[in-house]
């Protein structure tokens, strides 16, 4: 037989297991995994990994204005996502307070309808106190958003208690997802007024105001109202070891808890703020920590605790101000090094597996998102797929990156490991540093569990 593509030679990895094969796609599907198969198109992989397309459940394709601030639009965001080896993403429907949630989920479908390079999901923001709200979640569901997230934090978006109880009871009603972003509110709106009395300012004196042990007890708050609830949890953007134990604790007792590493809590702690131009862009909550924190997020994501790495992408463009100081607003960029950066400071630096590294950025998401068709090479499922070349090395700088940045979080960090080749749904994305497709070529996929 031959089959419409081949990916031949390479050493397939998987977040279990690891072996030499040839993988045969057809009608946009694995169709077999042997030896001398052959296609009507054949890329080699010799001497290079093959793995599952990567996921990123926790992006933000901007669309706000000024679009001069906010940098990555659904086209050029997905984009940088195929260069770095994303096939698929889950975005979130922003719903804004005083509007329904299925206006906002429509609003948020119509920004990306012909845009996208990869396919595209939507976790759904409950962003104000109103319990009316929480009897959409069922039409939500049954459209293939299964997943909800909740601010425990910022004034225009925090849900109380008793209204993130409430929403988690309907989700674990319905067999969706609960995401929470776990902040103590009130302790930071009362450390922020100490710190304006005495005049502090900055980044430090903003991570002061969120400080490790009372994102601990945020978690710890919000899993037990989980647990009570009976709804399947996922904490976004752990940065504190207080927090880790949290989850630790509840999966002991056997909640259904799940934990996100963001990258740029991997990859930096606090000093990283004091850089006066683009330290700026990492002034953000919750906030990065000391090094004891940062180093206890490799051990959480090494043992599982925390199952996924994700972005948090967001970035926005450099400011001038009226006195002629140049900023960079609050804001990472990720997408499209995130595989490197993970394989580099995670395999490379010993923290992590070859399979751990897949199963973090490429299966877990798949699970915990419910995207059922990806992140495995399997027969049956998407031809996803990313050759991966574990020996090239790439500075990284927003001149040879695609995102529509000047400026890279990462900037002058050299990675070795690198995407080559990304394949999504059996279609051939990215190959030799160019692009091989056109805006609008991504899916919505509905998402189940």
């Amino acid at each position: 037989m031959t089959f419409d593509l081949v990916v031949r030679g390479g050493r397939v990895v998987t977040a279990h297991e690891e072996y030499d094969a040839d993988i045969g796609v057809e009608g946009g599907s694995i169709a077999a995994i042997g030896s001398g198969l052959r296609g009507a198109r054949e890329i080699d992989a010799t001497g290079r990994l093959v793995i599952p397309g990567a996921i990123d459940g926790h992006v933000h394709m901007r669309t706000e204005r000024p679009t001069s601030v906010y940098a990555d639009d659904w086209d050029t965001g997905t984009v940088a996502a195929a260069f770095g080896g994303l096939t698929a993403i889950v975005d979130q429907a922003q719903v804004e307070p005083g509007s329904t949630l299925a206006d906002g989920v429509a609003k948020r479908l119509a920004e990306a309808e012909g845009k996208a390079v990869i396919d595209y999901g939507l976790h759904v923001n409950l962003r104000e106190p109103n319990r009316e709200r929480l009897s959409e979640f069922e039409g939500l569901v049954a459209r293939g958003m299964p997943s909800f997230k909740f601010y425990l934090t910022y004034d225009t978006y925090k849900v109380p208690d008793d209204v993130l109880f409430a929403g988690m009871q309907e989700i674990a009603r319905l067999g969706g997802l609960a995401i929470v972003h776990a902040e103590n509110d009130v302790m930071i709106a009362e450390l922020g007024r100490q710190n304006a009395a005495a005049g502090r300012t900055g980044a430090r004196a903003n991570a002061a105001a969120r400080p490790p042990e009372l994102e601990g007890e945020a978690v710890h708050r919000a899993l037990a109202l989980a647990r009570v609830a009976g709804a399947r949890t996922l904490i976004f953007h752990v940065t504190a070891a207080d927090a880790v134990r949290e989850l630790a604790a509840a999966r002991a007792r056997g909640q259904v808890a799940f934990g996100e590493a963001v990258l740029h809590y991997l990859m930096f702690t606090i000093d990283a703020t004091d850089e006066p131009v683009s330290g700026t862009a990492l002034d953000v909550g919750p906030p990065l920590r000391e090094e004891p924190h940062r180093r206890a997020l490799w051990e959480a994501l090494a043992s599982g605790t925390l199952d996924i790495v994700s972005t948090d992408h967001g970035p926005r463009r450099r400011v001038r101000e009226a006195d002629g100081t140049v900023t960079t607003p609050p804001g990472t960029s990720g997408v499209e090094v995130r595989l490197a950066l993970a394989h580099t400071f995670g395999v490379g630096a010993g923290h992590l597996s070859l399979q751990r590294w897949v199963g973090a950025c490429c299966t877990r998401p798949a699970e915990i998102f419910g995207l059922t068709r990806k992140g495995r090479i399997l027969p049956g499922y998407d031809a996803d797929l990313v050759v991966f070349d574990p020996e090239r090395r790439v500075t990284l700088s927003h001149a040879n990156l695609h995102s529509n940045i000047d400026h890279s979080t990462y900037e002058g960090i050299e990675v070795v490991g690198y995407p080559v080749v990304t394949i999504g749904r059996g279609e051939v994305l990215v190959e030799d540093g160019e692009l091989q497709v056109e805006p609008g070529r991504g899916r919505f996929v509905e998402r189940r569990y």
